[in-house]
């Protein structure tokens, strides 16, 4: 009896194993927070001003959710500009599934920050080579970090290829010069639609965001989608998760005149990637 229980054991921890080491980076991937979370996207457990989920006011406009990261200056904990993400989401062999660059939308207030990518694996810590330097403005700016062994510099480590090919921890920071920790500064960064994008064009993996107009609504709703190479399927959902729309195609507008009041969750995919809004009926 034990040695069955031994055998399951083992049989159930390498299916385990398995699943982990086929998670990892894909090409047009993104995190656009619309699940109200910070998608693993964290400080470490001081810090006293963490990224937090706002949930309307993104590069879209009211209820386009992005996250928020605010760093104090000076010294301890919070003080520097620096997020990672460790989940097996953002970690893996950037150099096998092609990923060429990471892009996102970003908005800065108080002071100019010199962003960069910056990773952990087998070759040590590697930092973008150059930073991309944004400005205070009330406008939303989407952004291009390359993540190629010739747009990394070493920050800590021995063998930048080797960190590519078995990512472990993915950092966004801002810094003069390349480095893992980022630099004390009084600012606040704003970013949404964290993508890795391809060799191939973004519009061969997913759908760069759509547009719910108007939103609010009461009477009818209209999705634009950007950048649209073919449309698999609409739902729409209410917040109890029932389906109240479905089509395979896009429709001049959507008739949401008998829907009860409410916030809705539109999801739409395209070439096996889903993106998805909140809708809120009036």
């Amino acid at each position: 009896m034990e040695t069955m229980k031994t055998k399951l054991l083992f049989i159930l921890l390498v299916i385990f194993c398995s699943t982990i080491a086929i998670s990892q980076v894909t090409g047009g991937q993104v995190d656009d927070f619309e699940d109200g979370t910070t998608q693993s996207w964290s400080e470490g457990g001081p810090s006293t001003n963490p990224p937090i989920n706002i949930s309307t006011g993104g590069p879209t406009g009211v209820n386009d959710n992005f996250l928020q990261n605010d760093s104090s200056g000076g010294t301890g904990a919070g003080s520097k500009m620096v997020m990672f993400n460790p989940s097996i989401k953002w970690g893996g062999n950037y150099t096998s599934a092609g990923i060429t660059s990471i892009t996102c939308d970003v908005r800065v207030s108080t002071n100019t920050l010199n962003l960069r990518i910056a990773m952990t694996g087998p070759g040590g810590r590697i930092a973008s080579a150059n930073s991309v330097d944004v400005a205070p403005s009330l406008n939303w700016t989407k952004i291009t970090f390359p993540v190629t062994a010739s747009d990394m510099a070493l920050a800590g480590g021995t063998n930048g290829a080797s960190t590519l090919s078995n990512v472990t921890e993915l950092r966004i920071l801002s810094s003069t010069s390349p480095s893992w920790q980022g630099a004390s500064i009084n600012a606040r960064l704003e970013i949404d639609n964290i993508t890795a994008e391809t060799t191939l064009s973004t519009k061969e993996f997913f759908i760069d965001g759509f547009i719910i107009s108007p939103n609010p609504g009461n009477t009818f709703i209209k999705l634009k989608v950007p950048q649209l190479v073919q449309i698999d399927e609409i739902k729409i959902f209410d917040i109890l998760g029932k389906k109240v729309y479905y089509n395979n195609k896009l429709e001049d507008q959507i008739d949401i005149t008998h829907w009860s009041n409410g916030i809705y969750l539109v999801k739409v995919s395209s070439n096996g990637n889903t993106k998805t809004k909140r809708f809120i009926k009036l």
